[in-house]
């Protein structure tokens, strides 16, 4: 816990500081601005090997947030329907299933903006304080980033030492024929774990890859094929003659120097394996050129190090890609449209019973009941009962640590006390109802100032009831997302990147070569579905887990042959023995045919 403490810190004193400078620069109106960037300020630290250019592109983001959110609240109209049109973009443009709650920063920062309306002219001056918040919050990240020192390059290394690693020890227990710890599901796994790590940068690229990203992975695709050939090559182990023997052990040298660390430099590396592709070969040719081409294709990458410190994707290219993916997966059985849906009309319902009620009974801080209900609501059902539960149980911690705090923490430091300590708290993540009962100091140091403490404590219970009760009857009656519907979305998406998948192989196998990128982004998608389905798979019926795996099988070696493939068009040989991939598109598209998608679809949706 201290450890953790020590490094929500710095995050705390950033908060507090831009909190009290915009307040004395620009007034109470523009002072939450130091909450909202806080949270964007932790992402963006967090968020490794991202390039300047896209970080900026994220960053506008807020500058739109803040024009939205100001023009939003000049008239009750406005706030109900922009509101909710505000929120259903940003749910849409900036989340997906990978990242269902990318979305949250930008609806907190407009949701805090609508506590305190402004009127025209003070519209630029609310834009001057939000460019003076992006500028320190730069500032603040590239400091923090220039302390911490984490590097993308030096992840990237470990999952690729961990590859190899796997690797090298599979190849030992091959040539010795020891075949019970062989499994090139591992490889893959690993290969899908930095596909999934590197996804919120990846996002935030419009989804493409950047150099860096393209090279690491790159690499784990050539050492899923080596494993894939493990694999294959354990089924005949019986059969091995002393040659082959040879072959892997020195192979497994090689692998094992780089995963051991006993060779640094890409350069060694490089070195290595020339020198055994030199001396060894196979007298299978089938087998040979396999092999040969694997380990060629993985020189070849690595000779490409100079990527490795390239995070830059064309900008428009990544916008067009990203309309391109939303396009595709605009569909009311996409939980995050449904989600999005439900979101903006809770939102927008919320405002208008905040405008009802202060126009009729002079309340103030209506915007509590939006909020409250945007901090509940979650993608499923389940999720956000659970949420309302803890978030209620929060609130009434809340209320009690409250009446305790003003009769012990002067007026004067009431304030500072709550920032400091209620974020540190919330920055903790200890859990939704400790965070909530933070949460709830800062609504009635906000209410207090302005109301007894009675009032106080009965309008925001009042606004939290209201908020929990549009929730209820929202997720019971409007496109309730379920799990089951998401498998079924997310077994189309996979359907349909297998495809293209196979028609970028085609095309690349007629003209010899690979011509562009995006076969190893279809690739890198193809290893992200399989992660997700994976993980949604625990949280189904037995029944549906079951063709889920059979389902997820089937991808594994479509991935294997469709890597295979790749990687033989990055090697030398492909120039002596292209007849190697002779009847490969037909073998992709019958393992395509032989999917169990429909009988997966079918009992996902009937559920």
């Amino acid at each position: 816990m201290g450890k953790r403490i020590l490094e929500v810190i710095p995050y705390v004193v950033f908060l507090v500081v831009l909190f009290f400078v915009e307040y004395n620069l620009f007034g109470v109106e523009d002072a939450l601005l130091g909450i909202v960037f806080q949270s964007f300020a932790k992402t963006m630290v967090e968020t490794l090997g991202l390039s300047f250019a896209n970080y900026l592109k994220h960053a506008f983001l807020f500058f739109l947030m803040s024009l939205c959110a100001s023009i939003a609240g000049l008239h009750p109209v406005l706030l109900v329907v922009g509101s909710a049109v505000y929120m259903f973009g940003i749910t849409l443009l900036n989340s997906d299933p990978y990242l269902p709650r990318n979305f949250f920063m930008l609806g907190m920062g407009f949701l805090l903006l609508e506590i305190y309306p402004i009127g025209v002219e003070e519209i630029p001056i609310r834009l001057g304080a939000t460019i003076f918040a992006i500028a320190c919050t730069t500032a603040f990240i590239y400091a923090m980033k220039a302390v911490k020192k984490d590097s993308a390059i030096a992840r990237d290394r470990r999952f690729i030492m961990r590859a190899f690693d796997d690797i090298g020890f599979q190849l030992i227990d091959l040539s010795h024929g020891n075949t019970a710890d062989i499994d090139s599901h591992r490889v893959y796994g690993i290969a899908q774990e930095y596909c999934n790590t590197e996804y919120g940068a990846t996002f935030r690229q419009g989804g493409l890859l950047s150099g860096r990203q393209r090279y690491t992975f790159s690499l784990l695709v050539c050492a899923e094929q080596v494993a894939d050939m493990i694999q294959a090559a354990s089924r005949n182990v019986r059969t091995m003659d002393e040659k082959e023997q040879t072959y892997l052990l020195d192979l497994s040298e090689v692998f094992l120097a780089f995963g051991k660390g006993r060779i640094l430099q890409v350069r060694a590396m490089i070195d290595t394996l020339e020198n055994f592709l030199e001396v060894h070969s196979l007298d299978n040719l089938e087998h040979d050129t396999a092999w040969r081409a694997t380990l060629e294709a993985l020189v070849r990458t690595l000779r490409e190090s100079s990527l490795s410190r390239d995070d830059s994707t064309p900008l428009w290219k990544g916008l067009k890609y990203r309309a391109r993916f939303i396009f595709d997966n605009f569909s009311h059985k996409n939980p995050q449209v449904r989600f999005a849906i439900q979101l903006s009309v809770i939102v927008g319902v919320g405002f208008l019973i905040s405008e009802v009620m202060s126009a009729h009974f002079d309340t103030r801080f209506g915007v509590w009941i939006p909020l409250t209900s945007f901090l509940m609501l979650n993608t499923y059902r389940d999720e956000t009962i659970k949420m309302m539960g803890s978030q209620t149980l929060g609130m009434f911690i809340g209320i009690a640590i409250f009446v305790g705090a003003i009769h012990f923490i002067p007026i004067e430091i009431r304030l500072l006390c709550v920032l400091v300590l209620g974020y540190t708290v919330i920055l903790l993540n200890i859990g939704p109802a400790v965070s909530m009962a933070a949460g709830t100091q800062l609504a009635l140091t906000a209410l207090y100032s302005t109301m007894s403490l009675g009032d106080t404590l009965f309008i925001r219970l009042l606004f939290v009831l209201c908020g929990t009760l549009l929730v209820l009857t929202i997720i019971f009656v409007l496109l309730q997302a379920r799990r089951n519907l998401t498998i079924s979305h997310k077994v189309q998406e996979m359907e349909r990147v297998d495809e293209r998948l196979l028609l970028q192989i085609r095309r690349d196998i007629n003209r010899g070569k690979a011509v562009n990128d995006r076969t190893l982004q279809l690739l890198y998608y193809l290893h992200m579905n399989a992660y997700m389905l994976n993980n949604l798979s625990k949280r189904t019926d037995k029944i549906i887990a079951g063709e889920l795996h059979h389902l997820s099988e089937a991808n594994f070696h479509f991935a294997m042959d469709a890597g295979h493939a790749v990687v033989f068009l990055n090697s030398d040989i492909k120039n002596e023995r292209f007849e190697h991939l002779d009847g490969t598109t037909e073998k992709l598209r019958i393992k395509i045919d032989d999917m169990p998608v429909d009988e997966v679809q079918s009992h996902a949706e009937e559920q």
